[in-house]
């Protein structure tokens, strides 16, 4: 039988209304409950794009394409990877069988997947992906249903600005996939720019040929 979902411990204020936080064993549920939600505003603002930081959630690093959060003592880290976003590549989605939990989410036209592998007896490795980006981090068991409310809320607000991206793009190589970010977490999840760029495949591979002489 299904597990009911009940309110553990807050609701959470957004500026044009709330999201309740709540728990359930099929985590999918928590997902949907964040993108049935009509509230879509900003406030926080980066490198060719803008989200939605919620309550609870403390930025400690910002980097252009990744920054870096704390709830409570949890560490998550979110990736957004504007390149892809620019050329609509499309997400390639290979299931993990032996995960502890994973499940596909679709949107609108949107697509992504979560994944939750158990590292040891009281923690886990989540990754959320979803609208050109994700949310990643060692979480305790206790936390895994809060942070994936607060991921799925910051994922689901990006807005980019694709007239920026271009300019970017095009003059300044800031998004360079030759760009590595080391940040200060766990070892399996440190990850270079151009490594995240690979769970994205393009539609279509254009090669320009040279003349033969």
């Amino acid at each position: 039988m299904k597990k009911k979902l009940v309110l553990i411990f807050l609701i959470l204020l957004m500026t044009t209304g709330c999201v309740r936080l709540e728990t359930t064993d099929n985590y999918i549920d928590l997902v949907n409950i964040v993108l049935n939600d009509n509230n879509k505003v900003v406030n926080k603002a980066s490198t060719g794009y803008k989200y939605y930081l919620p309550m609870g959630v403390r930025l400690v690093y910002d980097n252009n394409n990744n920054q870096r959060f704390k709830v409570e003592n949890e560490d998550i880290y979110l990736y957004v990877d504007v390149v892809s976003y620019y050329y609509k590549n499309k997400l390639n989605l290979m299931e993990e069988e032996d995960s502890y939990y994973y499940a596909k989410i679709n949107h609108d036209d949107k697509s992504g997947y979560i994944m939750i592998n158990n590292e040891n007896e009281d923690e886990y490795f989540l990754k959320i992906v979803y609208n050109y980006a994700k949310i990643e981090g060692y979480v305790k068991k206790n936390n895994i249903d809060k942070i994936i409310t607060y991921g799925m809320i910051i994922l689901d607000s990006i807005e980019y600005n694709q007239n920026l991206i271009s300019t970017l793009l095009t003059n300044s190589g800031i998004f360079s996939t030759e760009n590595t970010y080391e940040l200060d977490k766990p070892e399996d999840a440190t990850s270079k720019f151009s490594q995240y760029l690979e769970e994205y495949v393009q539609e279509e591979i254009v090669e320009d040929q040279l003349p033969e002489e």
